[in-house]
């Protein structure tokens, strides 16, 4: 039998729509953006069952979410990616 508990609404865990593992995935590639400095470019070695348009959409994804601006490319088997400055106007704030 399942017991109750009451608690106020900053204590219980916000809901989420995506499972754990999808959770873990995208926390990966967060860390992967924010593990290189501007001067700096990620190169990511992919396994053979490794596609790369997934791996550069969940860096693309990643960057969205951290709010980064990445250049991304594939050569031969590996997807490299590097922080650049934005061009263009700059956006508009609220």
């Amino acid at each position: 039998m399942p017991v109750l508990h009451i608690r106020k609404p900053g204590e219980a865990p916000s809901p989420s729509r995506s499972s754990r593992a999808v959770r873990e995935l995208q926390q990966k590639y967060d860390d992967f953006v924010k593990g290189i400095d501007p001067s700096e470019v990620g190169d990511l070695e992919l396994d053979p069952n490794d596609n790369v348009r997934s791996v550069k959409v969940r860096l693309r994804r990643a960057s969205s979410r951290l709010g980064a601006n990445l250049n991304i490319w594939d050569v031969s088997g590996h997807v490299y990616f590097q922080h650049v400055a934005r061009r263009g106007r700059p956006r508009k704030t609220a």
